[in-house]
């Protein structure tokens, strides 16, 4: 069995690894001048040389090394290393190895001098894979190890790595690989597998890498099996056939037909390619990366992938289309992937409309004071005259033919905001007790609460003797009308007045010209007038007058957060 390209040009010293030198650099002057840590952190994409460093610095701390701190790879501990067989070396994949057990077999063994060379050097791969249990056991041996152990961590996640362990290391930042990086390790390999091939066909396969060098090696591996080897020639279309990316002519015919938002032209394309068996994958992501390129040529930045297509019709595309425009293509395509079936042209077609469909204008977001409204709410806003939003005069009494008038809509509408309140608290049984209530007002900072039913009065004499649900009412409604506006527990509505053909409660009419305004801040509403209900069911009060004294506990708990009672119901 041969071996995989990628394990086959492993680097084998410092100078091999490929874009790290701010790396490989500080290690060697650390084994240059005999201050290697305890304890590393090696982080960074996937493929750019993480663990070959690691095994580098292993073989260069446990071997022979020569004048720039590269280990001499003829050496036997180097050999060893290599080949997987050298016994101080222990490497321990995370993921599969990451409980407190784990960890704690791993504190026993390194209290055991090293066998072969000057130290024993512990590599766990993907350590961000470990429990919590076990970056703590981690944590004392990782702090202060025996000397003769060295500890070197890799993951692609450091933000799954706690503090105290990162803390507790050298922690270096492997970089992400350039196109150009990747492409000379490519050429070499190329030329010593005998893999005939062109700069674009390695360009593809670097973009389509993006960054990772073990990715680009099983690439080019890939190819050669396919269609290089014994002097034969790996071409852009074979590569773009193999890795499934679409023809560059229909992607660059698609992306400007979206450019200049011409529907007819860009499902042709389509067409054509779903017509030959195309990839419709592809064509997508030759599309998308065709936008991308042009949403940053248009803001004046350099692709680090290449530049964008030379052909002068998506050139003029490009300058004619807007960055808002391209970026709304690009999400519309990039949401193809919610259909199931990407064997049908449908997901891509569907994408492409969208995409050349001009996108939805931005409308201003509304203030973040402003409470969220219900559909009620809306409903009711939209319903109301312009005038129903201003801030209510003083009332004057009503002619008698007006006497029938509902409430207003903006009352409606804060009742609403009130209920909604109550829904977003989670009390449901106090929402429904409120729900069988009239409100009436405000009228000069006083909101008259005439409940429908005599149970509901009696619901709402004992909901307001509970301490804990005063205080929220209290707050809800200073929430909804404000903290100045008092809440008076009124008459039970009589069945004509339940349904809408008798006046409102007599509280919410103004008092007389002569009436004198009251001091206390409880009693601060307008002087009722006397009507027969009222004379019946009870006296009303008076800003003059103080209120009537009935001994009833959850009266006076309804006094004490601002209510004003003007009568009792009967049982």
């Amino acid at each position: 069995m041969s071996t995989v390209f990628y394990r086959k040009w492993r680097p084998v010293k410092f100078s091999d690894v490929v874009g790290q030198q701010h790396i490989t650099d500080t290690l060697r002057r650390a084994v240059m001048t005999d201050r290697v840590a305890h304890a590393y952190l090696f982080t960074g994409p996937r493929g750019v040389g993480k663990t070959s460093t690691a095994r580098i610095l292993a073989k260069a701390i446990n071997s022979e090394t020569d004048d720039t701190g590269d280990p001499i790879p003829d050496a036997p501990a180097s050999i060893a290393i290599d080949e997987g067989s050298y016994v101080d070396l222990i490497e321990i994949d995370a993921a599969s190895n990451r409980g407190i057990d784990d960890i704690r077999a791993l504190r026993d063994r390194v209290l055991l001098r090293p066998a072969l060379g000057s130290f024993k050097v512990y590599i766990i791969d993907e350590v961000h894979m470990l429990t919590d249990a076990a970056f703590n056991a981690l944590l004392k041996t990782l702090e202060e190890p025996p000397p003769q152990v060295v500890m070197i961590l890799a993951t692609t996640d450091i933000h799954r790595v706690p503090a105290t362990i990162i803390s507790r290391c050298q922690r270096f930042d492997f970089r992400r690989l350039t196109n150009q990086d990747v492409i000379e390790r490519l050429e070499l390999i190329s030329a010593e597998e005998d893999i005939s091939t062109d700069d674009e066909t390695l360009n593809l396969i670097a973009s389509v890498a993006w960054g990772s060098l073990r990715d680009a090696e099983n690439l080019l591996e890939q190819l050669a099996v396919s269609f290089g080897g014994g002097g034969s020639t790996v071409t852009i279309d074979q590569a773009r056939e193999l890795l499934g990316i679409g023809d560059a002519t229909a992607a660059a015919e698609l992306a400007t037909a979206i450019l200049k938002q011409d529907a007819k032209a860009a499902l042709e394309t389509v067409e054509n390619e779903a017509a030959k068996g195309g990839e419709l994958k592809g064509l997508r992501d030759g599309v998308v990366e065709i936008l991308r390129q042009a949403l940053l040529y248009k803001h004046g930045v350099k692709s680090v992938t290449g530049e964008i297509a030379t052909a002068e019709a998506i050139a003029t595309a490009t300058t004619e289309a807007s960055p808002l425009g391209i970026m709304h293509a690009i999400a519309s395509l990039a949401q193809q992937n919610r259909f199931a079936d990407t064997s049908s042209p449908l997901a891509l077609e569907v994408a492409v409309l969208q995409a050349v469909a001009p996108p939805a204008p931005v409308t201003q977001a509304a203030p973040a004071s402003a409470p969220a409204a219900s559909t009620a709410q809306a409903r009711s806003r939209a319903a109301a005259p312009p005038s129903a939003t201003a801030p209510p005069a003083r009332a004057t009494a009503p002619p008698a033919s007006a006497a029938s008038a509902p409430a207003t809509s903006d009352s409606e509408t804060q009742w609403d905001r009130l209920l909604d309140e109550l829904d977003k608290t989670g009390s449901q049984s106090i929402t429904r007790v409120l729900a069988a209530v009239e409100p009436h007002g405000p009228v000069d900072n006083v909101l008259m609460l005439r409940p429908k039913y005599s149970s509901t009065a009696t619901e709402l004499r004992n909901l307001f003797s509970d301490e804990m649900k005063r205080g929220m009412l209290k707050r809800v409604f200073a929430t909804v009308y404000g903290p100045d506006v008092q809440p008076k527990l009124g008459n039970v509505l009589s069945p004509g007045e339940a349904s809408g053909t008798n006046a409102p409660a007599t509280n919410a009419s103004a008092p007389p010209a002569s009436a004198t305004p009251a001091t206390n801040t409880v009693d601060q509403a307008a002087e009722p007038a006397t009507t027969d209900s009222e004379s019946t069911n009870g006296a009303a009060e008076t800003p003059d007058e103080p209120p009537p004294d009935i001994d009833d506990p959850a009266v006076q708990m309804f006094r004490n957060i601002g209510g004003q009672v003007t009568s009792i119901e009967p049982n």
